[in-house]
């Protein structure tokens, strides 16, 4: 195994439990396959094997924005790295495309201080020095995101000793470094990040940070699969009646919840083909034909759930009358598209029995809103039925946790998403136990 900070003995008992599963599933058959043993969603090892060689080796959706202009900026974390993406104000600058996101570790170089926060300071470089008093370094602000805008000429400062970037990450003070050898300022600028985007959806590849050609994980061809697999999400889209770029939305809201279960728990219950939508989702289930829903794989990184309107959704201002699109992305994001509106679920690990999922309301910018409480009440119809999916995904955690459950069975009709969701797990699982290389992971 390839990655040092495996033991011995956790590399067995990992080996193991993957094979557990592929064993039963070496012939890509559903029918055949059970699922995935419950160690895959209580272990620490497993969860560790997520963060490595999942979460943060994939292009992975980390964040919602849509920047304001030149110079904005927003700062996040995503399983323990800290990142900045900014808006250039330098059209010249080859490594800006005239106001596109640039994304960066949100980490000064110097020593290893996170650098843009809540308690940035706007600094201009003309000899001015922030002194302590004019710095908000409350210590609650640690690791809080934050979001902003600089002005021509304004460049962010580390809180520890002055260092300044501009927003294409160039170091462009460095303070008191009389007597360093050999320092160039060029060696030291902020590490950039790959970033790709889907509408205001923003991905980051922190496997892919040492490359200038945005190569991913899964070898030089990543970006092409990210592209494709967005131009096929786009089609379906514009194949519903939708408009295909998501560029006719307007920002609603947002909402953070905090889960106790696995974060793949509450995947696989996204791509149950709403096998459990009867029992579980009363209204939901009365708005679709369930007759007629249906699953496409259409990429290895996204599944399409699909979900006709029933006769009764047709007085639903909320389902509308055309054909639902329930998109999964692998790893870690979730878009649904019905009616006027447009939600989002991101992901985000916090350990291996706990997850926090972000939830992103977009509505039809041209739609007329039929009554004042139209909007928030569509958004608690949304949240009630997010509510019954938390039930049951912590539900699940704590039937995984017992000893009356190692693996189940998938329903061929309907779970193919999660089907197609563990198969992606087990090739970067495999890969990350060097049992399978990265050629054989893209046939």
């Amino acid at each position: 195994m390839h990655d040092k900070r495996y033991q011995k003995d956790q590399f067995s008992f990992l080996q193991q439990e993957i094979l557990k599963y592929t064993n039963t599933d070496s012939n890509n058959s559903i029918q055949n396959s059970f699922t995935p043993p419950s160690t895959w969603y209580t272990s620490r090892d497993f969860f560790s094997l997520d963060r490595e060689h999942v979460l943060l080796n994939h292009w992975t959706a980390v964040d919602v924005w849509t920047p304001t202009g030149k110079g904005a900026y927003k700062t996040g974390y995503f399983m323990g790295q800290p990142y900045l993406l900014t808006t250039s104000h330098d059209d010249n600058d080859s490594s800006s495309d005239n106001g596109e996101i640039q994304a960066f570790f949100n980490v000064c170089t110097h020593a290893g201080s996170c650098l843009a926060g809540p308690w940035t300071k706007h600094a201009r470089n003309q000899g001015d020095t922030a002194s302590c008093s004019s710095l908000d370094l409350n210590p609650s602000l640690v690791g809080q995101a934050s979001e902003g805008q600089l002005s021509p000429g304004e460049h962010f400062q580390c809180p520890y000793h002055g260092w300044r970037f501009n927003t294409n990450g160039r170091l462009t003070r460095a303070t008191q470094t009389k007597g360093i050898q050999s320092f160039q300022a060029k060696d030291f600028a902020l590490k950039p990040i790959p970033v790709r985007r889907i509408g205001p959806i923003v991905f980051l590849n922190f496997g892919g940070f040492n490359s200038h050609t945005n190569d991913g994980a899964r070898g030089s061809d990543s970006v092409t699969r990210f592209d494709q697999s967005r131009d096929l999400l786009f089609d379906r889209l514009e194949r519903n009646g939708f408009v295909a770029d998501l560029s006719d939305l307007k920002f609603v809201e947002s909402r953070a919840y905090t889960l106790k279960c696995n974060w793949k728990v509450f995947t696989d219950n996204y791509g149950d083909g709403c096998y459990h939508c009867s029992y579980a989702h009363a209204d939901l289930a009365s708005n679709i034909d369930e007759t007629s829903y249906s699953t496409n794989l259409l990429s290895d990184i996204l599944s399409i759930q699909q979900a006709p309107p029933s006769s009764a959704a047709n007085d639903d201002e909320r389902f509308g009358n055309k054909t639902a699109v329930y998109a999964q992305w692998y790893p870690n994001l979730m878009l649904n598209r019905y009616g006027p509106w447009f939600d989002i679920d991101l992901v985000i690990p916090i350990d291996e029995s706990t997850t926090k999922v972000l939830k992103f309301w977009f509505l039809e910018r041209d739609f007329q809103v039929p009554s004042d409480s139209y909007i928030q009440d569509s958004i608690q119809s949304s949240e009630r039925v997010h509510d019954e999916d938390v039930f049951l995904c912590e539900n699940v955690q704590l039937g995984l946790q017992s000893r009356g459950f190692q693996a189940g069975r998938y329903v061929p009709s309907k779970q193919i998403a999660t089907h197609h969701f563990h198969q992606e797990l087990a090739k970067d699982y495999l890969q990350a136990c060097g049992v399978l290389d990265s050629e054989d992971m893209s046939e």
